[in-house]
């Protein structure tokens, strides 16, 4: 991982995958993950914080630094 952006943005791309490809309507409900867990774990309210200070619409943009 670059950065803790690049992290939070990395674990919320995954978890989102399974919606974001029509195979369910919610997180928790795709069995081979665990985003159950860790919603459970974190917290509604955390986890949407962090899906609105880390989202994934830009997934890979400013990870790296500027070219000089």
């Amino acid at each position: 991982m670059k950065s803790e952006r690049h992290f939070w943005a990395s674990l919320l791309y995954v978890l989102h995958n399974p919606v974001k490809h029509g195979y369910v309507e919610q997180w928790q409900d795709w069995p081979f993950c665990s985003a159950a867990a860790w919603l459970e774990e974190t917290g509604r309210e955390k986890a949407e914080r962090m899906w609105r200070q880390f989202p994934i619409d830009g997934f890979g943009e400013k990870w790296d630094p500027p070219e000089l």
